[in-house]
């Protein structure tokens, strides 16, 4: 039973590698070019006219909005479409920034035609497409994310005091210290330290410093 062609919108602002690089797919009856774009305004205009592709193969580099900037806005509009990133070198810092605006992965424009298509063909079929130290990263950098997220939610839980008292805790200052400035007791600021480490899951004041730091909740003293 045949199936119908891949749709790929291709998106470089080289005319000579745009046009090779759509024979290139096209030699293969499984894929259907339905467009080519030079820049962000023509990338736009394909998808009104020609309707939306499965892939769009994007370079990195483009006048005005750059690659990474389309690719974003891209996903927001279009989830559904697949981008696969062009770029001339392996540079996993414009790679890692593209797969967090949404591509899928990307491709180096110097590989032999078989592995354009097959990489065209793997992003269209939802393949894992990253390889191990990009695909690491990622992982990583999504879990700092989910970590983050969820010591801010932690943060939702205290109450008006204790995140007076985080703050304050973050910049360095002693119980006392804390209980001056709030005119409290300082068995009640220690009171209000233990409801934080409690509901915070740490276990002391420098954690619960750096925690705070790092949401932007107080700053370090300078040493």
């Amino acid at each position: 039973m045949a199936h119908d062609p891949i749709k790929v919108l291709i998106v470089d602002d080289h005319p000579v590698f745009r046009d090779g690089l759509r024979q290139c797919l096209e030699a293969r009856k499984t894929i259907r070019v339905l467009a080519t774009a030079g820049n962000g305004e023509e990338m736009w205009k394909a998808l009104r006219a020609h309707g939306r592709p499965q892939i769009v193969l994007m370079d990195v580099e483009l006048p005005g909005e750059g690659g990474i900037e389309l690719t974003r806005a891209l996903h927001e509009k279009h989830p559904e479409i697949r981008v696969v990133m062009l770029t001339a070198f392996s540079d996993s810092e414009r790679v890692f920034a593209a797969l967090k605006a949404g591509a899928v992965g990307y491709l180096l424009k110097n590989v032999a035609p078989d592995e354009i298509r097959a990489t065209v063909e793997r992003a269209a079929a939802g393949e894992p497409m990253l390889s191990g130290e990009i695909a690491g990263r990622v992982l990583r950098e999504f879990e700092r994310e989910r970590e983050e997220e969820r010591y801010r939610e932690q943060l939702d839980t205290l109450t008006a005091r204790e995140e007076e008292i985080l703050k304050l805790l973050a910049t360095g200052e002693s119980n006392r210290e804390i209980g001056k400035r709030l005119f409290i007791s300082e068995q009640t600021v220690k009171n209000h330290v233990a409801s934080i480490f409690r509901k915070l899951r740490v276990n002391d004041r420098t954690k619960a410093a750096l925690l705070a730091v790092k949401l932007g909740l107080g700053e370090k003293r300078p040493s």
